[in-house]
């Protein structure tokens, strides 16, 4: 890839996800003045230091290490403070337990493969196309060869069996 694929890449990145990245940041870190600088930084982080990692779940990745700059900062600031006191201090806002439905990411990633894999063809296609390479509905269709109606169906149901599946996965635990 040259500079300049890079360098769109990275601006496609940054367009997408600096949202997420400020809401994150905003939550722990409380001061919108720091939270739009501590964007920056993990932006330019993430820049620099691209040619180190090698993504296969890029959301959930990036939310990661969102969450933890933000723990960083806010351990720089107070050295004393564990994880817990700072989930507390900005009103338990994430219990990661209750987040990740008491499974750790790594088996939560596992156990939505593995639905994922369960889906009957039609509904898999479509959420891989609409979720995984966040197309839109009518990129969708146009890649499925399905209509903007199935399309939206399969992508529902599917959604559906995957709750579904993901429930019984925590249950069997």
């Amino acid at each position: 890839m040259s500079m300049r694929q890079d360098k769109e890449a990275f601006r496609v990145l940054f367009s997408r996800y600096k949202h997420l990245a400020l809401g994150v940041c905003l939550k722990y870190l409380s001061d919108e003045g720091i939270a739009k600088d501590a964007v920056q930084d993990i932006f330019l982080k993430i820049w620099s230091d691209s040619h180190l990692y090698r993504v296969m779940y890029f959301k959930s990745w990036f939310y990661k290490v969102v969450k933890n700059h933000c723990l960083t900062m806010l351990r720089k600031k107070n050295p004393s403070l564990v994880d817990e006191d700072i989930l507390e201090e900005n009103g338990n806002m994430e219990l990661e337990e209750d987040l990740h439905l008491k499974l750790k990411e790594e088996d939560l990633l596992a156990h939505l493969d593995n639905c994922m894999h369960r889906l009957r063809a039609e509904q898999y296609k479509c959420i891989h196309h609409f979720y995984i390479e966040e197309k839109s509905y009518r990129e969708t269709a146009l890649a499925t060869g399905f209509s903007d109606k199935e399309v939206k169906s399969y992508i529902q149901n599917g959604r559906r069996n995957l709750k579904l599946c993901m429930q019984l996965s925590v249950q069997s635990r």
